[in-house]
């Protein structure tokens, strides 16, 4: 069974990720088709809910993010200010 980081009385990761995909211009059915690409079992169901703080992601999918989104592993722990969002 793989890792998985527990966001549920934190959303802040599945925050983070969406920012991200955003600042990078990626629909979230091209981040998951590349996650795919790269062996990570993930529907369109699961990472809505990754987003939203529902479901907690795999280390196997943060990993798979960090080249898909162009960023460092602590990008998705960042805690992001409102006004720091463009």
């Amino acid at each position: 069974m793989a890792e998985r980081i527990n966001q549920h009385n934190n959303p802040l990761v599945g925050s983070n990720i969406r920012r991200l995909r955003k600042q990078n211009k990626l629909k979230a059915t091209e981040v998951i088709a590349k996650l795919q690409l790269k062996g990570v079992n993930v529907t369109t169901g699961i990472f809505s809910k990754v987003e939203n703080g529902w479901n907690n992601p795999s280390v196997d999918m943060l990993i798979a993010l960090t080249d898909i989104l162009n960023c460092d592993f602590n990008e998705f722990f960042k805690k992001i200010e409102v006004t720091d969002i463009q």
